[in-house]
């Protein structure tokens, strides 16, 4: 009940925070079967929240045991939205493992049911642009379930999580599922030779995870490889709505960068650090940004002018809406420090926080006598998304306008070095 009743609200909540949501090959998911989803997992809860809200059935998912173990609220919070809660020995101790077997029969019977099952595979959480080790159990749980229900058809379909910069308001999330893996195939494996079964299987998941993923090899080369990731980026701007969009081109030429900064060598790697700091210190020089340089055309009168006459009503949507985000973002710091779970519960504090304010104004409004009248109250919320989305235009227009101040063969010049940094990576 609470999982449906909060579904369309996370989804408004996700659609504000992120400026736009590419979700791609969904129609892979096979219908009227077991699948499992094995997902990585670079931030605390947003990668579940986002598939529990764009896929069509109800999903449950696996998460962590010593959160649940510890609170009752939690527990409840657990049952409510179909999660299942994993124990580890680095987690609760051994102590707690033995209540895995519940686990696992929760799961099976999950998958029975074809039911959406989501494993975020890493078991770790970390902010970054990398895919860590498959840890075993997920191919384990497929293991136990054909073990259980030997004519139990399960699909594990690999789906990679992928952020601008999660951490960041309006950033973008890239949602890319992989062609299903049959897991009938590995049946008889798993009858004859468990071990083996789950290794190879967790292999393969890997993999076929891997090439869904935008994966840095080396930690030394984020910031190179983020510079580049930066630059396709800035070129594509989209429409505000829809908010999720199947368009794939963000992806692929993302991960083709990484990929082939990965496959160079150190000399090759130093040498095109070099030009992509040069490209951007003449940017400073000039006091303007790639990204406005990819923006010269909202420099127009006609934002201008909507600069101009949108600027009250935006900032009126401001006044009225900062304060439950203001908290929520002071909760999230300190309840959450961490970088992993900040945009998480900053997303969750700051949209209850502003759901009760709203239905405290309504009821008081209401209360006061105002009637049907209070129904003007939904104009705040409305205030709120237009001053977001003359933000982003603002941004737009200003870095852009300072852009078209240069002069046209300034402008070119940069184009051209913009195009042969482009070459090397692309």
């Amino acid at each position: 009940m609470l999982y449906t009743v909060t579904r369309p609200l996370a989804k408004i909540a996700l659609g504000v925070y992120f400026r736009k949501i590419y979700i791609v090959n969904k129609e892979v998911l096979p219908k009227d079967k077991p699948v499992i989803l094995a997902a990585n997992h670079p931030t605390a809860f947003i990668e579940p929240c986002i598939l529990a809200c764009w896929l069509d059935k109800p999903i449950s998912f696996i998460a962590r045991g010593d959160l649940y173990v510890n609170n009752f609220i939690l527990r409840k919070a657990y049952d409510f939205y179909h999660m299942t809660p994993i124990f580890r020995k680095e987690d609760t101790g051994y102590g707690n493992l033995r209540n895995n077997y519940a686990t696992f029969e929760k799961c099976y019977e999950t998958l029975n049911k074809k039911r959406p099952l989501m494993i975020l595979v890493e078991g770790r959480t970390v902010h970054e642009k990398r895919l860590r080790p498959m840890r075993k159990g997920t191919a384990r749980i497929i293991g136990g379930a054909l073990e259980k229900h030997g004519d139990m058809d399960i699909h594990l379909v690999p789906v990679g999580i992928n952020y601008s910069d999660s951490d960041s308001f309006r950033s973008v999330a890239m949602i890319e599922f992989g062609e299903p893996i049959k897991c009938t195939e590995y049946t008889e494996m798993f009858n004859n030779q468990f071990p083996k079964a789950v290794n190879n299987l967790t292999k393969e998941m890997g993999d076929r995870l891997k090439a869904k993923v935008i994966h840095i090899n080396d930690e030394k080369d984020d910031e190179l490889v983020n510079q580049f990731l930066t630059l396709v980026e800035n070129e594509k701007d989209d429409s505000i709505f829809p908010v999720a969009s199947v368009d794939s081109s963000l992806f692929e030429k993302q991960k083709k960068i990484a990929d082939k900064i990965n496959n160079y060598s150190a000399e090759k790697k130093e040498e095109i650090k070099i030009k992509i700091e040069d490209y951007h210190q003449k940017l400073r020089r000039n006091k303007i940004t790639d990204f406005g340089l990819m923006r010269r055309n909202y420099a127009s009168f006609k934002n201008t002018l909507f600069a101009i006459i949108g600027y009250i009503p935006a900032m009126l949507g401001y006044v009225l809406n900062f304060i439950p985000f203001l908290f929520g973002d002071l909760l999230s710091k300190k309840i959450a420090p961490s970088i992993e779970f900040r945009a998480a519960t900053f997303i969750v504090f700051s949209s209850f926080l502003y759901l009760f304010s709203g239905i405290g104004l309504y009821l008081a409004g209401y209360l006061m006598g105002f009637g049907w009248k209070t129904f003007w109250l939904l104009v705040i919320p409305a205030l709120g998304y237009f001053y977001v989305v003359y933000k982003d235009i603002m941004k737009k227009r200003n870095a852009g306008a300072k852009a078209a101040k240069l002069n046209q063969t300034s402008f070119n010049d940069f184009i051209r070095e913009r195009n042969d940094l482009k070459k090397m990576v692309l």
